[in-house]
């Protein structure tokens, strides 16, 4: 939850700065990166500590 809300400001304050508007792919994209963040690190704890 924490990396998704870092997520969300990085976006917010990267695209401010340059006076851009965000596109919605730019979210899913950072969405499903996360996503994939937290089921491979599920995957990796499993893989090693099981």
């Amino acid at each position: 939850m924490g990396s998704t809300e870092t997520t969300f400001y990085t976006i917010a304050v990267y695209f401010s700065a340059i006076k851009q508007k965000a596109y919605p792919s730019v979210f899913a994209a950072a969405c499903l990166s996360d996503l994939m963040g937290f089921v491979f690190s599920a995957l990796a704890v499993r893989l090693f500590f099981s």
